[in-house]
């Protein structure tokens, strides 16, 4: 969203954006630097600490209509259709996973539908397919529109942290 304010600021600087969920080996891929999410475990490469990504529990009021506001964690198990993530190089499916206090459920039973893109998965969710997990800006707007309802607010998820990320000799 404010690649064009980072465009008007730097105007000297070429972009080649390749959006991917894919993790790529930045020196056999060629890449300057790439945005990262979660802790990192590669320490050949220099990573700047950005920011922090949210997530926020989401489903559609029309869903929540048919199949009734959870009111804890484990509703979703019974009831409900759970959209969730899978690491498209691992194949890992990633639960929902909720905190409060020092309690930590975490629902990974039976998916209705497990995306392995972060843009199909958002889509998914907002086309009323049950609930995920989504972060904050990129259900802001979806939100806004009345498209998205949040539910289990007081179980948040704890926040990912961010990171610009590239190679030692790429300043």
């Amino acid at each position: 969203p404010r690649l064009a304010e980072f465009q008007a600021r730097y105007p000297d600087i070429q972009i080649d954006l390749g959006v991917s969920d894919r993790t790529i080996d930045l020196i056999s891929d060629n890449v300057d630097c790439v945005i990262r999410g979660g802790e990192l475990s590669d320490q050949s490469l220099v990573a700047r600490r950005i920011g922090n990504l949210e997530f926020i529990t989401v489903a559609t009021p029309d869903y929540l209509a048919r199949h009734g506001r959870p009111q804890h964690p484990l509703d979703l198990e019974s009831g409900h259709r759970i959209v969730t993530y899978f690491s498209p190089v691992s194949q890992r499916r990633y639960p929902l996973e909720f905190h409060r206090g020092g309690e930590v459920v975490e629902i990974a039973s039976n998916p209705h539908l497990t995306v392995n893109e972060s843009n199909a998965y958002v889509f998914a969710i907002v086309a009323g397919q049950g609930v995920g997990q989504i972060t904050t800006f990129q259900a802001q707007q979806h939100l806004e529109r009345g498209e998205l309802a949040r539910v289990l607010e007081d179980w948040p998820q704890p926040a990912l942290p961010v990171y610009v990320v590239y190679p030692p000799n790429r300043h």
